[in-house]
C-alpha cells in the first residue's frame, strides 16, 4: 500500500504542472440550501456521429470528493445564447442520449457528493429538471446560470471492492488526480463509481442560483 501511495503522489505532483488552476473559472450554486463553488474545467468529447456538438462543465473538489456537472448538447455550429430545457438522464439513458428535438439545446445537470471517508458511499443527483440560461458564447468560453431539480441516489461499494482493498486503491488515484486538477482525466461520467452498486433509496436534491464561467483559450493556443 505504501509503495502504491507513493506512486500516485509522484503521478500527482506531476500532473499539477500540466493542470494548473484557473481560479477565473468556475461553477457555483446552492444545493439543498447550502453554497458550493469550486473550479471548472471544459470536458469536450468529439462523437464519431456529428448530430450534435456536447460540451461538459465540471467542477471538483477533494475530501471529501464532490462534483458538480453542467453538459450541454447542441444542434447549432456553436452556442447561442438563450434558455433551454434540463433533460431527465433516465428517459435519456432510455432513449440512447437521443433528443426529443433535433434543434436548439438542452442539458444535463448532476452532482455527486462522497459520503463516507475514501469514497465507500456516494450520494449522487441525476439530471431531472430545470433550465439553463447561456448568458454569454464564444468559441472558446462560456458564461450562464441555470436552476435543476435532480433526482437523489445513493451508492455503496460492492463487499469484495471493500474486503480487497481494490476500491481504496482506485478511490486514492482518483482524488490524487483531482487534487492535481486533472479531475477531468479521473472522471468522464458523474455516476462513474468504481466497484460500486447502486442501492434502492432516492430523495431529491434541489439546485438554485447557479451560476458558470469557463474560458478554454489557452487550451486551445496550446
Amino acid at each position: 500500500m505504501k509503495k502504491i501511495i507513493a506512486v500516485l503522489l509522484l503521478i500527482g505532483g506531476c500532473l499539477s504542472t500540466a493542470y494548473a488552476q484557473n481560479t477565473d473559472n468556475f461553477i457555483s450554486a446552492t444545493i439543498d440550501g447550502k453554497e458550493w463553488k469550486a473550479e471548472a474545467k471544459r470536458l469536450k468529447i468529439p462523437f464519431r456521429k456529428k448530430e450534435f456538438n456536447y460540451l461538459a462543465l465540471v467542477g471538483f473538489k477533494v475530501n471529501p470528493d464532490e462534483q458538480l456537472w453542467v453538459r450541454l448538447y447542441y444542434f447549432t455550429e456553436s452556442l447561442k445564447p438563450g434558455t433551454y430545457p434540463i433533460e431527465d438522464l433516465t428517459e435519456m439513458e432510455k432513449r440512447n442520449y437521443k433528443p426529443k428535438s433535433e434543434n436548439g439545446l438542452f442539458a444535463l445537470v448532476d452532482y455527486t457528493e462522497e459520503t463516507q471517508k475514501m469514497g465507500h458511499g456516494f450520494h449522487d443527483g441525476e439530471s431531472l429538471s430545470g433550465t439553463v440560461t447561456i448568458t454569454a458564447a464564444t468559441a472558446t468560453s462560456v458564461e450562464g446560470t441555470f436552476e435543476a431539480t435532480l433526482n437523489g441516489v445513493y451508492y455503496e461499494k460492492r463487499v469484495l471492492a471493500t474486503l480487497s482493498g481494490s476500491g481504496l486503491r482506485a478511490n486514492l488515484g482518483k482524488k490524487i488526480l483531482t487534487s492535481a486538477g486533472a479531475g477531468v482525466v479521473a472522471s468522464t461520467d458523474p455516476h462513474d463509481h468504481d466497484r460500486s452498486k447502486k442501492m434502492k433509496d432516492t430523495d431529491t436534491i434541489k439546485v438554485a442560483n447557479g451560476q458558470f464561467k469557463v474560458d478554454w483559450t489557452r487550451d486551445e493556443e496550446k
